[in-house]
């Protein structure tokens, strides 16, 4: 008897039609090997695969099996069965015909190894990869209609699940995507999570993961993934089709002010990951020459007995613009030390500071209790595993182990969320220390801020410092806050440095260290504030 192979796939478009089933394909075709004399020593199978490609196990085995050298038959109930796509075909039957492997369409007994059955072979195989072609125009045409319609026609993202609609009103919405029960909350978590600045992605995925949100293979969501994630409109109820923004019709996960912050988080996160040097200077990037107005560059230099000198200086105009690192930077304190804000600008501020703790503190008890609630349960259902195992013996040394080390994995879990609510705790703190120090006086919260808190407060206050002979000459208020100060309460000494003429400087601008600025109104104080980590690589 010679020996053959049973090739048989169904799309999944396929698997309701009539006569198109996996079970007939194979029925027929061991009928045909019965009648002809061959014995059928294996079956491959692809279901709800298309044959547009060949990236499907079962042809992919039926090949490797072929190539043993003792097969001398592939039988398929037709040739589309086997690809759609005529270059694939000729591939299949080529590597075939390299095994001295005959590919045998039962339906179609006018393909043989002759000059003639390899013509009409070439030519089923082009009807069936321009029938292809059709189908999927088709295809796209009425995902894109259904796009149109507001329901998105692909694989739900993560969070959502594919439903059939309960109560359809057309042709396009009977099947939606809706709330996944289990992953949709970890999404709307996530957004909340990242929305505050004070975590990276990678942060992110080890917390979603101790929250108990898994990828599909168990493990950690990707941080790529999560990225994506937190990009796709899809979760604020809108969704891109070929490249055009449709509005869904489905719920949204996250409100759009939060998406929003999510973006600015992720631009501020990049941003910052690219600005990293060896050398980080405070005023980079602030200071500039008064003569050529270009910026200043710092650099140190070391002297043969090991004494350090750092310098500011202006590589353009180079002799006379050499001050010392610390100079400079003190003289900014002195400009900070002028600036003072109103008496309802303090209080918003100390008002703030007081929302800050009230809301750390009443998320924090609910944490707090979430967790020792599921604390408690794994313990409970620890103690009953150890029950099944040594009194009951319902639970194998195996089975037991297995139980066990999850739970004590999920244990060690809780543990390092509460510690990190305490250190939570310790970080709010600060943050209000920092609220309070800016409410009573700004030139000494900027002169007790880290290096990392001083940059973030020149960002928000100055533009840039203007240097002449190694003195500030000029600061330049950012437009945040420059039309939102009074004039200087110490007029006389800005009249005195006024140029021959007199005029009286713009708020934007002002010259002479000590004099007072005073802002007023409600100026909002960014995110990076309350978590300044995210500034950290831009020093």
């Amino acid at each position: 008897m010679k020996t053959s192979l049973i090739y048989s796939r169904v799309s999944t478009e396929e698997q309701a039609q009539e006569g198109m089933s996996i079970d007939t394909q194979i029925n027929r075709c061991r009928r045909w090997a019965e009648e002809n004399g061959y014995t059928v020593v294996g079956i491959y199978i692809d279901e709800g695969k298309s044959a547009t490609n060949m990236n499907r196990a079962g042809l992919q085995d039926l090949l490797a099996r072929c190539q043993e050298k003792d097969i001398e038959a592939a039988l398929v109930l037709d040739t589309d069965r086997l690809c759609r796509n005529t270059l694939d075909h000729l591939t299949v039957k080529s590597i075939l015909q390299k095994s001295n492997v005959k590919l045998i369409s039962i339906s179609q007994p006018m393909i043989d190894d002759s000059p003639e059955g390899n013509l009409i072979d070439t030519i089923i195989a082009s009807v069936n990869a321009f029938q292809s072609q059709i189908t999927g125009r088709k295809v796209s045409k009425v995902a894109e209609e259904k796009a149109k319609a507001g329901f998105y026609p692909s694989k739900a993202r993560m969070g959502y699940s594919n439903i059939p609609n309960p109560k359809p009103a057309g042709k396009f919405d009977k099947n939606i995507i809706a709330k996944d029960p289990e992953k949709g909350n970890f999404i709307t978590q996530a957004f909340k999570l990242y929305s505050t600045g004070n975590l990276s992605l990678q942060l992110l995925s080890d917390q979603l993961y101790d929250l108990g949100l898994r990828s599909t293979t168990g493990g950690k969501v990707g941080v790529s993934l999560l990225a994506y994630c937190l990009r796709d409109p899809m979760y604020i109820g809108k969704f891109v089709w070929k490249e055009v923004l449709y509005e869904g019709k489905h719920i949204p996960l996250i409100d759009e002010e939060t998406f929003n912050q999510c973006q600015e988080v992720l631009t501020a996160h990049n941003q910052n990951g690219s600005r990293q040097r060896k050398h980080n200077y405070l005023l980079r990037g602030f200071v500039f020459c008064a003569v050529c107005t270009r910026r200043l560059w710092a650099d140190k230099h070391i002297k043969k007995t090991g004494l350090v000198f750092e310098y500011y200086f202006c590589k353009t105009c180079g002799k006379n613009t050499y001050v010392p690192v610390k100079d400079l930077e003190t003289e900014v304190e002195e400009w900070f030390s002028g600036i003072q804000i109103t008496k309802d600008y303090a209080e918003s501020l100390v008002e703030r500071a007081k929302h800050i703790l009230e809301d750390f503190r009443h998320n924090s008890n609910n944490t707090t209790q979430l967790l020792t609630n599921k604390q408690a349960k794994i313990n409970a259902a620890m103690q009953q595993a150890e029950d099944k195992w040594l009194i009951q013996k319902t639970l194998s040394d195996e089975a037991f182990r297995r139980i066990y080390s999850r739970y004590e994995a999920d244990l060690k879990s809780i543990e390092k969320q509460l510690k990190e609510l305490v250190a939570d705790h310790a970080k709010s703190l600060k943050t209000v220390q920092r609220l309070m120090g800016l409410a009573q006086n700004i030139g000494l919260a900027y002169e007790q801020a880290e290096p990392t808190l001083k940059r973030f407060y020149l960002g928000l206050f100055w533009e840039k410092f203007t240097v002449k002979k190694g003195k500030i000459v000029n600061g330049l208020l950012t437009p945040e806050v420059k039309d939102l100060i009074k004039k200087p309460t110490n007029s006389s000494s800005i009249n005195n440095m006024a140029p021959p003429g007199g005029f009286e400087p713009p708020t934007s601008i002002l010259t002479g260290s000590r004099s007072t600025i005073e802002l007023q109104g409600n100026v909002n104080v960014p995110w990076e504030f309350y978590h300044p980590e995210v500034s950290k690589s831009i020093s």
